[in-house]
């Protein structure tokens, strides 16, 4: 009983410690924003090739640490990619590449896997549990899917990766 007191002081001292602008673990504020599929010219990854992307969005006020979160293209295998110590701002936005190759260029994230433009699905989960999901038909080269608002999404000619979803008139 003394061990385990010791050991939870402990933790609320260190606790006490992080300083108070520190990333959050709100999992549920990170959202799927946008995604290409048929990329052909929108956006060249840091090795110049042209990939699928996807742009996760913070939804909240706190900057959020989406360590242990995991990116997939069908509920099969929720785990395709699954984040480390990475912090996506407040209100911000986090692009990933998928070129099916994991790795890091330059602070640049790819994963393993590759989108398919006949169609499928993006999903975020965390330990198992489905965070946030979209599925899709065939995609246009340098067309976009992007949430207009919780529930609904649109296709678009204006994709912007990393920034502000854009819509025709």
């Amino acid at each position: 009983m003394k061990k385990c007191f010791s050991i939870l002081l402990l933790i609320c001292l260190m606790a006490a410690l992080v300083p108070a602008q520190a990333a959050t673990t709100n999992l549920a504020a990170i959202r799927i924003n946008e995604f290409m599929a048929s990329n052909g010219k929108t956006i060249d990854d840091k090795n110049g090739e042209s990939t699928d992307w996807i742009e996760l969005y913070n939804t909240s006020d706190e900057d959020v640490n989406i360590q242990g979160l995991c990116l997939s293209d069908g509920k099969k295998n929720l785990e395709k990619y699954v984040f480390g110590d990475t912090v996506i701002p407040a209100h911000d936005y986090l692009l990933i590449f998928a070129t099916g190759t994991e790795e890091v260029v330059d602070g640049e994230i790819h994963v393993s896997f590759k989108l398919s433009a006949s169609g499928e699905k993006v999903v975020i989960s965390y330990q198992g549990v489905i965070l946030d999901s979209i599925s899709f038909d065939e995609q246009e080269k340098d067309v976009s899917m992007a949430r207009v608002d919780e529930r609904n999404w649109k296709y678009t000619s204006l994709p912007t990766p990393g920034a502000e979803n854009a819509f025709e008139d």
